[in-house]
């Protein structure tokens, strides 16, 4: 979204007094979830119904509980100012940038990490070996492009090389697609687009192709593991309903623990789900990567914030990985 809608987006926000305290918490919970095995403790979620058995535990059994799937962060932006949604998902893109534009509003602040995975950046053509061999005819495909997790990452990429003024000298050859028509596209050798930054399940498939190479592992860049994705929500819901908000977070606890005792009963729910082509063992693989984590605590955060306030997308400097949480995960050991 650009930055005329959003602050259009919040000022609406703060005049329909969404999220406002009431007398009774909400009777539907809206919560967002997008494509790919970073976000299968919202799978879990869902298909266990670990959100209506913790309401019911609040005794809000009578809550009701939907789900949207969305194809990039900035569009679960959209919805959550709009109102019709409470938790949003995604990079930590998305996430950062509209907490530093609403801290005087609607205030959103991180729930907690989802994952912890690397990104990688793939191609296929056989000229491109790093970062400084794209030319203004390539293209790379990238869901959310522009304000998405893998844009800051290639722009941390370029700034090494070229130094932090030019930054942005690689944004004019991306190119906005979901991560599933992106893959098909690169892998298809159908249209202009001959690279993909995207992130598990989809790079691992892209990679078993002819021709696809890695260029780039996010996790190089950030120096080890960092989070790829969380959950966000504005600081007018949690406070307006507190029991909703502390049951949507306990029933992503029991699923990160559910995920982790027994990965390939999570494995075997994604690929029922729909999730994609690829088999339970293939997605299991993956799953079982070491550079893979699913955990609620933050990971590398601050190098990517101040990277992104340097730079100016975003214009306050959080000192701690806490300012960018509410205080319910600040006991989990996040960086």
């Amino acid at each position: 979204m650009d930055r005329r809608t959003l602050i259009g987006s919040v000022v609406a926000a703060a005049a329909l007094g969404i999220g406002s305290p009431a007398h009774a918490e909400v009777d539907e919970v809206k919560l967002a979830s997008q494509y790919g095995i970073g976000y299968l403790p919202l799978t879990v979620m869902n298909v266990d119904k670990l959100v209506e058995k913790h309401l019911a535990k609040a005794n809000l059994a009578a809550t009701k509980v939907s789900w949207v799937r969305l194809a990039a962060g900035a569009a679960a932006n959209d919805a959550l100012l709009s109102g019709s949604l409470h938790f949003a998902s995604g990079g930590t893109g998305p996430a950062m940038i509209l907490w530093d534009r609403t801290r005087t509003s609607v205030d959103v602040r991180g729930v907690a990490a989802l994952s912890s995975m690397p990104n990688l950046l793939v191609t296929r053509n056989p000229a491109i070996k790093t970062v400084r061999d794209f030319t203004e005819k390539d293209r790379i495909s990238m869901a959310g492009a522009g304000s998405s997790v893998q844009t800051v990452y290639l722009q941390m990429a370029v700034s090494k090389e070229y130094g932090i003024e030019n930054y942005r000298r690689l944004n004019p050859l991306m190119v906005n697609l979901p991560h599933p028509e992106g893959l098909q596209t690169l892998i298809s050798g159908s249209a202009e687009i001959t690279s993909l930054f995207t992130s598990p399940p989809f790079q691992y498939t892209a990679l078993a192709s002819p021709g696809v190479r890695t260029v780039l592992n996010s996790y190089d860049i950030m120096g080890g593991p960092n989070t790829f994705l969380m959950v966000w929500a504005t600081n007018r819901f949690r406070e307006a309903n507190p029991k909703v908000y502390k049951a949507v977070l306990d029933a992503l606890r029991e699923a990160t623990a559910s995920i982790n005792a027994d990965r390939r009963r999570a494995a075997e729910m994604y690929v029922k789900e729909g999730g994609g082509r690829e088999s339970v063992e293939q997605i299991l693989a993956m799953m079982n990567d070491p550079q893979v984590e699913y955990t609620l605590a933050p990971q590398r955060l601050l190098p990517y914030t101040q990277f992104m306030n340097k730079v100016g997308t975003l214009k306050n400097n959080p000192a701690s990985w806490k300012d960018l949480f509410f205080p319910e995960i600040h006991d989990l050991p996040g960086s």
